[in-house]
């Protein structure tokens, strides 16, 4: 939570005293790097690295996990530097991938010094990528020796060095890029010192060694390949519409960037946590052969998240403009700026369900076992995603790239609930529909109430802090009760669950 607190101020900061062209830039730069830090990430960590060193740890004790974390650590330490060096050295090639992108977009090509100075960014800026790619993988053996701690507040350190360094100009005669550069190499730098010494502390020294045949070595691998390919899919698309959105308008990085960000807050916090939380069951029902209860858990978990996202999504595309304006809307951030962001949450939002069923209806498969077809889906997805691109950036500007990456979404989403429906049952059934209906006539009421009280406010001349807040506020929870009335009045069973546990956990506090 810290640092995501964190985040939200730095994007903040960055919208309100980096120009149009630098954030971009920056943005841009930052894009590549931190995809392949994605598709490394915490759950690649998690799936690969921490049952070998656990089992290691478990069945041999610490010293031979330390061993193994000695092995591994030189691997990718080797890895990493390769990789870093590599893109170094290919990041001359970008600008002519961004001008042969102009003849699909029909933009001006940015000029020759503008594409110069983003080779130099782009080139200081990917060796990011092998700092926080060793943070990330010192994370693995401190979660095995328990410790949640350091790993969950070393990424706050990257949010405050990138915090200091926008306010360096003030202090030193330096574009604010380079300033930016430099907060983002202090931030890994931080990240990777603090876990690499936390871990050593823990487990002892470790040293660089050639002992890489080791048995849990070969299997970490094994593991985290695949991994790496069912993530693959969704980062591609980040990076084809980062090099997209480059090659448009200034201020289309950005818009997009901070669209992103809106959006994500929700799938991360509801999506995320009802598609982790069902795959123990899931696998449980599946290993008892007892398919109709798998099919009944997935619907409970699309409903359930349903519940919760739907009118996060439809608040967000009601209230999209004034909150991007209450929290961007200052300094280099304009209004044209604002209308952008706003427009590209507005069909980002439409997306939203069908990538947080793709989450659930994924986890139904990884419960049977099946990794392959989630895989192919995304591909699909993903290829799907860059035709669209190329097909409709030119008539639509920027709209076409949010356009072609929610189409993607609900594609891969749809295609998932027919292949499952073969396997278990079909999803969709009359009670399932039943209840879609349930929340579409919640939704109509919410969005009934919303125009009524938009009515009462005078929004057309609504600048301010204090009255945004006001308006966001107001709004927001005359919409949240109205839902919740609804969903109580039509009898829809998540809210029913929802406040039968409440009930459940007054009536122990009081009864102990």
């Amino acid at each position: 939570m810290l640092s995501r607190v964190l985040g939200l101020v730095r994007d903040i900061l960055i919208g309100w005293f980096v120009p149009d062209f630098s954030r971009d830039t920056f943005l841009f730069a930052f894009r590549l790097p931190n995809t392949l830090r994605d598709l490394l990430g915490e759950g690649a960590v998690n799936a690969s690295f921490v049952p070998v060193l656990s089992e290691c740890e478990e069945t041999q004790g610490k010293n031979a996990m330390r061993q193994m974390v000695q092995s591994l650590f030189s691997i990718m330490f080797f890895i990493l530097a390769i990789v870093s060096l590599i893109g170094v050295l290919l990041m001359p090639y970008v600008p002519q991938l961004i001008s042969s992108l102009t003849t699909f977009t029909q933009e001006i090509p940015k000029s020759e010094e503008q594409l110069q100075l983003t080779v130099r960014v782009l080139q200081w800026t990917f060796p990011y990528l092998f700092w926080i790619g060793i943070a990330v993988f010192m994370m693995a053996p401190l979660f095995v020796l328990g410790d949640y701690k350091t790993p969950g507040m070393t990424p706050a350190l990257l949010n405050l060095s990138l915090i200091f360094s926008i306010f360096i100009p003030y202090l030193f005669p330096i574009n604010i890029i380079w300033a930016l550069v430099i907060g983002l190499w202090l931030g890994g730098i931080l990240q990777a010192s603090v876990l690499y010494f936390e871990t050593r502390k823990q487990l002892g020294v470790l040293n660089f060694t050639k002992d890489w045949n080791q048995h849990g070595v070969k299997k970490a691998f094994i593991l985290l390949i695949p991994v790496i390919f069912g993530q693959a899919a969704g980062e591609v698309n980040k990076l084809v519409d980062s090099f997209f959105s480059y090659s448009l308008s200034e201020g289309t990085v950005s818009a997009l960037f901070y669209a992103n960000r809106l959006i994500q807050l929700p799938l991360s916090i509801f999506g995320t946590a009802v598609s982790v939380s069902i795959l123990p069951e899931l696998s449980r029902y599946f290993a008892n052969k007892e398919t109709h209860k798998v099919r009944h858990a997935l619907q409970e978990g699309l409903l359930q998240t349903l519940f919760m996202i739907l009118p996060a999504m439809v608040l967000l595309m009601l209230l999209g403009k004034p909150i991007v304006q209450l929290l961007f809307e200052r300094g280099h951030f304009s209004e044209e700026l604002t209308k952008k962001t706003a427009n590209a949450i507005f069909i980002y939002s439409i997306g939203v369900i069908g990538f947080s069923g793709v989450k659930v209806l994924t986890q139904g498969f990884y419960a049977m076992n099946n990794t392959t077809i989630p895989v192919i889906t995304s591909s699909l997805s993903m290829i799907l995603n860059i035709v669209l691109n190329f097909l409709l950036v030119r008539p639509f500007d920027y709209f076409g790239l949010v356009i072609a990456t929610t189409v993607s979404f609900w594609t891969n989403f749809l295609i998932l609930l027919i292949i499952i429906g073969f396997k278990i049952g079909n999803i969709a059934d009359k009670k399932y529909l039943l209840n879609i209906l349930k929340y579409g006539f919640s939704i109509l009421i919410v969005i009934c109430m919303f125009f009524l009280v938009d009515y009462l406010f005078d929004t057309e001349n609504m600048d301010r802090v204090i009255p945004l807040s006001l308006y966001i506020t107001f709004t927001g929870l005359v919409c949240s009760l109205a839902y919740l009335t609804i969903a109580w009045i039509v009898k829809i069973k998540e809210l029913e669950q929802i406040l039968s546990i409440i009930n459940k956990k007054l009536k122990y506090k009081t009864n102990p």
